[in-house]
């Protein structure tokens, strides 16, 4: 997912809009950096540079210095892509003023209507993954089919489901994939997860299942999904000897959040949580930082 962009001329400032902010970084600092390389290419050629979770896209066009951040796990093809398609609008709106001193007076902030559009055709991929019967199809349902509620029996997921998501994420659109979780399938995931850029480990809140989970899910994880944002479901809140969300997050590495996926009541708690997921507005972790050994 793209979370910010950044302008520059000159090493002046013509335009910036942040959507998610970046916590973990310099913001000041990486922007000198990337700016600097951004001047050095021709124009109209695009680069990137990887920076921790993040990966900085960007381009030279008319000496003014283009610059997308986005998830490092997320598809580097779509956000050039955007890239270009957002330059050329730029430079359609603004070429004759850049060309002259005009450009130092000139209000920019229009183009936010435009960034946003582009940000939001780029469906922000996350990953419902975890062992099967953990409520990982109720979850999808229960988020995009409301009115035909969530499903009462357990039907085996086959090798994985897909569906958009649209809700109060402006800008973003949601593509959740539910990832099959019979053993035979999980080693299949990383052909699905790929680009993702936040996973939700779903559980049915018993010890046994956390343990598969940390055996069996967490390595493909780690190694197709290394950068990206992680939390947990503690499903099944309701039924008897179920763990607590923190005695599961204690065990899994992970923040983990209550949950009853069968219960249509529970829909706005869960479209919340993802929203807050996605602007980095609750505890998470990031897959790569989970401990082995919890």
């Amino acid at each position: 997912m793209i979370r910010e962009i950044h302008i520059f001329k000159d090493g002046l400032t013509l335009f910036e809009d942040v959507i998610v902010p970046n916590k973990d970084l310099d913001t000041s600092a990486v922007m000198d950096l990337v700016s600097a390389s951004a001047r050095k290419l021709q124009e109209w050629k695009i680069d990137s540079m990887e920076i921790e979770r993040y990966r900085f896209v960007y381009m030279n066009s008319h000496d003014t210095q283009f610059i997308i951040t986005m998830d490092r796990q997320a598809s580097l093809q779509k956000v050039s892509e955007a890239l270009m398609s957002l330059v050329s609008k730029f430079m359609t709106a603004f070429e004759k003023i850049l060309e002259s001193e005009e450009w130092k007076e000139t209000d920019f902030s229009p183009f936010r209507i435009g960034f946003r559009t582009i940000v939001g055709r780029i469906p922000c991929k996350v990953c419902l993954a975890g062992h099967g019967g953990t409520g990982k199809t109720t979850l999808l349902e229960l988020a995009t089919l409301p009115s035909k509620g969530p499903p009462q029996e357990y039907i085996p997921t086959f090798f994985g489901d897909k569906a958009l998501l649209k809700a109060d994420f402006d800008p973003y659109i949601f593509s959740m994939f539910d990832l099959g979780g019979q053993d035979r399938f999980v080693q299949e995931w990383g052909k699905i997860i790929r680009a993702g850029s936040m996973v939700v480990i779903v559980t049915d809140s018993t010890e046994e299942n956390i343990e598969w989970t940390k055996r069996v899910a967490y390595p493909v994880l780690k190694s197709e999904l290394p950068y990206a944002r992680v939390i947990a479901i503690a499903n099944k809140q309701d039924l008897k000897g179920a763990l607590s969300p923190e005695q599961v997050s204690k065990l899994l590495d992970v923040p983990a959040y209550g949950m009853q996926a069968n219960k249509a009541e529970f829909r706005e708690q869960w479209l919340r949580l993802l929203k807050a997921l996605a602007f980095e507005e609750i505890d998470f972790n990031i897959v790569s930082e989970i401990m082995d050994s919890v």
